[in-house]
């Protein structure tokens, strides 16, 4: 936790108000959403399956993993690369910065400890863009087909449509032909050099099925939490999977929200809701992000400690 404190703000009593702001906002939400429910808890023929619950938390686990391996790939292609522990760390450490409002300090804290490891601020900018893209994009791939059938949006259509057209023209807009020109624009009018190397599209539809399988591994985690509470038909493994996807999609459409809390979960509930009781999809959705939150938290807490005991050990 030690690189992550070094882009916290500085103040104490500011750090400590983040803190304790972001542990409300959490708690506020998940009680809401529990008496919100409590009535109809009743009603539900509930069970526990602690193998699905097991299977849950190892895709959580996994999940993390690959997003981890991910940014490193897009580094290499970038032309970066960061030891391994100290680049896992680094990924780990910045993502608890995403429930500070806006999660702008996610990118500028990564940024920041890149450049100790010697990668330009362009270049790790850049890749903080590009996996943005690519998880919004392979987000949308996997849940545009659940949209189509959720009963929600019947007076909607346009979402739908605007789903579709999104992960299209997301993937066209990662053509180096558009991506790199942008960002050397963008770079001149802040009077900084151009982006070394961009990411060949060739690579960029690779990268986006690599992240639609990562985001697949998610939606097993909710799948996971769903049969570990409630019974759910073999028919609907598409939907559980999915709905990941759809909750992904919704906390980034409200990242002024601190870590998306709230907005993430009932993306995930809607989605939960075509195969499962509301009771039951609100449940699901709150029970993997707390697992989440764990997960994240344990990244956090281990990868620098295993980063420090490398560079010990190799001086």
């Amino acid at each position: 936790m030690a690189a992550y404190s070094s882009f916290e703000p500085k103040h104490p009593g500011l750090r400590l108000a983040l803190r304790v702001g972001v542990v409300a906002l959490v708690v506020a939400c998940v009680a809401f959403a529990i008496v919100k429910e409590a009535g109809h808890v009743g009603d539900i023929n509930w069970r526990f399956q602690p193998g699905w619950l097991a299977l849950c938390l190892a895709a959580l686990v996994l999940f993390q993993f690959l997003h981890i391996e991910l940014w490193r790939l897009i580094m290499r292609v970038l032309g970066r690369e960061i030891e391994p522990r100290r680049a896992r760390a680094i990924w780990s450490t910045t993502l608890l910065a995403r429930y500070v409002p806006t999660s702008a300090l996610m990118a500028v804290g990564r940024v920041a400890l890149s450049e100790r490891e010697g990668v330009p601020k362009r270049v790790t900018l850049a890749s903080v863009v590009y996996e943005l893209a690519f998880t919004v994009i392979a987000s949308l791939a996997l849940c545009v087909y659940l949209l189509w059938r959720l009963p929600a949006l019947d007076d909607h259509a346009w979402v739908r449509w605007l789903a579709t057209a999104a992960t299209i023209l997301g993937i066209a807009a990662l053509h180096p032909a558009i991506f790199h020109r942008f960002a050397d624009y963008v770079f001149r009018r802040l009077r900084r050099p151009p982006l070394p190397l961009s990411i060949p599209f060739g690579r960029v539809l690779e990268l986006t099925v690599m992240y639609v399988v990562s985001f697949v591994v998610a939606g097993v985690a909710v799948l996971g939490m769903a049969h570990a509470l409630h019974a759910l038909p073999a028919s609907d493994t598409y939907t559980a999977v999915a709905s990941y996807g759809l909750g992904y999609v919704a906390g980034v459409i409200a990242f002024v929200i601190p870590g998306s809390l709230g907005a993430r979960e009932a993306g995930v509930a809607l989605g939960l809701s075509a195969a499962l009781p509301w009771t039951v999809a609100v449940a699901v959705a709150i029970a993997v992000r707390l697992l989440q939150m764990g997960v994240e938290l344990s990244w956090a807490a281990v990868t620098p400690v295993l980063a420090r005991r490398r560079r010990a050990a190799a001086a």
